[in-house]
């Protein structure tokens, strides 16, 4: 009851119009329950929706796994930590399809889309880039010239670098947001 009673009030306080980003928020009945449902326009002809699913609140569904933006800044390493504590870990990415949903995600409570962690390392040896829930690297999406391990000690890594929006490897003290991601059995 308290569950609808909130959805009620975030549909009597929602916009008549879609905001100028896109993004929009509606209710949506399925499953003989109510699930709050965000539509984000990633490009003019993509949208991608974030829904709920089988998740958690504040978690979001997509391809079978919850996901969910963690608004604290953190090292790398508390932020793999955090999400540890959830039963996830920080987000593998396995697809241009997938890492379109992540920026939506980030996208939709960050709307400067500033740095965020994804699991990505390579902590453990240099140069062998490794997701933080022991899957295997089959999909990057690198900025140009990265990664660089400036310095000799970038060794975690971001999304949202500069305007394209690409990874990046950082050192792993710097305090950043995160996305946190149920784990899966490696594809």
């Amino acid at each position: 009851m308290i569950l609808l009673l909130f959805l009620f009030s975030l549909a009597l306080g929602a916009p008549s119009e879609s905001p100028s980003d896109g993004s929009e928020v509606k209710l949506q009945h399925g499953n003989q329950r109510w699930d709050q449902v965000i539509v984000l326009q990633v490009s003019n002809d993509h949208r991608v929706q974030l829904l709920h699913g089988n998740c958690p609140p504040f978690w979001y569904s997509f391809n079978g796994r919850c996901y969910k933006y963690v608004a604290t800044h953190m090292s790398w390493a508390d932020a793999e930590l955090y999400c540890v504590s959830q039963r996830a870990n920080l987000v593998s990415i396995y697809s241009r399809e997938e890492e379109e949903f992540v920026k939506s995600l980030i996208k939709n409570f960050d709307h400067a889309e500033r740095w965020t962690w994804i699991g990505l390392s390579d902590i453990h040896k240099e140069g062998r880039w490794m997701w933080s829930d022991g899957c295997a690297v089959s999909f990057v999406y690198w900025d140009t010239s990265e990664p660089n391990n400036s310095g000799t000690k970038e060794h975690c890594v971001h999304t949202n670098v500069r305007e394209v929006k690409k990874w990046n490897d950082h050192q792993c003290s710097l305090n950043l947001a995160s996305v946190c991601a149920t784990q899966i059995t490696c594809p």
